[in-house]
């Protein structure tokens, strides 16, 4: 069975709560705010912007004492082809020294902040060199479509274009037609990538974290808003299936495997689960079997393969686990048996998905109405 209202109850349980969204808003506003205000890095930072799956709507709920994370891009109009990565990145530790001392880290690409309530990624990032590109690129990332703060699943209408504006309700309680846009050609932005420093290897990389926004958008719209939420579920049977899998592939990774074998025009929960674990279990059986993995291209940065650091043998791992899921999909999804059905999703799910009760599932509902009393029998003799 599909079991729509359980898949429902599902997603809301294993979504990021309420609490944890406003913790991770609100600290990333101020880390935002902070930066356009210092007076050293002010005259460097273009705009700063959400990425990362809290961004794209495929974050899942934390366990344990786990905090949420969110990723806060800074693009700036530092010159990759002159300064080196160390140079450009170490701009950036007085600040830190300054409003996070103690709660900041230097990682390879990125700077670590770790608050009580919400683990920060600060990614320094320079735009490209190209002036008309540099131009165009500037107008794009300082544009509402690039800094809101909303996610994909709260604003459905958007699109990477600058023209784009969030939906704000009317006081007076009239509603207004969010306008349609089109993303902007992708001949303006897909060539124009940001320079990502690595201050390990002190080099300049390639990155599009709009590209991926832009990808994900577009494959949520083509699947009626499921695609996040399919991606939410097997992250969470990533999550909750943990001991029995390795340790990889993980966070956008699985998230990248996942939209490159869902078929677009999924409707259900359900369906779509299983077509993603079957697909998985066929597309790369031949490499699983040969002692070999799949490359799979980043939506933004063609050159770069997503799965470069994934094991093989972690890989052959994972590619055993999603077969025996979708086994137990399968099943699950013809089952006609609701208690049956819910039983072997929480088999891949865990104990967050919910048993219908004795009357639940996809059954259609009676229109029997209870009589209010009992009723008395006829003295009238007439059908005697």
């Amino acid at each position: 069975m599909e079991l729509k209202p359980q898949f429902k109850e599902f997603l809301g349980a294993i979504r990021p709560t309420d609490a944890q969204k406003e913790n991770w808003r609100s600290s990333s506003t101020t880390l935002r705010n902070r930066l356009s205000q210092d007076d050293d890095l002010k005259g460097l930072v273009v705009s700063t912007f959400l990425q990362g799956s809290v961004r794209r709507s495929t974050a899942v709920r934390p366990l344990g004492d786990k905090r949420p994370d969110v990723d806060i891009v800074v693009v700036t109009n530092i010159d990759s082809t002159t300064e080196s990565a160390r140079d450009a990145m170490d701009r950036f530790i007085p600040f830190l020294k300054k409003w996070y001392p103690g709660k900041w880290r230097p990682q390879g690409r990125s700077f670590g902040i770790e608050m009580s309530l919400v683990d920060m990624d600060l990614v320094i990032t320079a735009l490209p060199s190209d002036q008309n590109s540099r131009d165009f690129m500037t107008r794009l990332y300082r544009s509402q479509a690039v800094e809101t703060l909303d996610t994909l699943e709260e604003a459905r209408s958007w699109r990477l274009n600058e023209d784009w504006r969030p939906f704000v309700p009317s006081p007076f309680g009239d509603s207004r037609q969010v306008v349609e846009l089109a993303d902007a050609p992708r001949e303006k932005w897909q060539p124009n990538p940001l320079w990502l420093p690595d201050r390990d290897a002190d080099g300049w990389g390639r990155t599009h974290p709009l590209a991926q926004i832009q990808w994900t958008a577009a494959k949520n719209r083509a699947n009626d808003g499921n695609y996040v939420d399919i991606v939410r579920a097997i992250k969470w049977w990533r999550q909750t299936n943990s001991d029995s899998l390795p340790k990889y592939p993980k966070g956008y990774p699985l998230e990248h495997m996942i939209g490159h074998v869902l078929q677009d025009g999924t409707t259900s929960m359900a369906q779509g689960v299983v077509q993603v674990f079957e697909s998985m279990r066929d597309t790369w059986a031949l490499l699983a079997a040969a002692g070999m993995k799949p490359r799979l291209a980043d939506h933004g940065v063609p050159e770069h393969d997503v799965l470069k650091r994934l094991a093989v043998d972690d890989f052959k791992a994972f590619h055993a686990a999603a077969e025996s899921a979708a086994e137990t999909a399968r099943d699950a999804l013809l089952s006609q048996d609701a208690q049956e059905s819910a039983g072997l999703w929480r088999e891949l799910f865990g104990s967050r998905f919910p048993v219908p009760g004795p009357q639940g599932g996809d059954r259609a509902r009676s229109s029997f109405t209870a009589p209010a009393q009992a009723a008395v029998p006829s003295t009238t003799g007439r059908f005697a």
